[in-house]
């Protein structure tokens, strides 16, 4: 009976170490990962926008 238990105890914990690990790799596929994903895209804009105002920017002073 001891025996049993113990074993039926490890099964019950697995179950909730595998769902837990299912849960986080879920997360990262479904959350973390699209949102460094975005993060990351939204930074190249900010970058690309920055470039363009410099150059019109030093466009107008070449103008003047």
């Amino acid at each position: 009976m001891p025996g049993t238990l113990w074993w039926s105890l490890m099964l019950v914990l697995f179950f909730f170490w595998a769902y837990g690990f299912v849960s986080f790799v879920l997360d990262l596929k479904n959350t973390i990962i699209p949102g460094v994903i975005q993060y990351r895209r939204g930074r190249r804009r900010q970058k690309a926008q920055q470039q363009r105002d410099e150059e019109r920017e030093e466009k107008e002073r070449q103008l003047y």
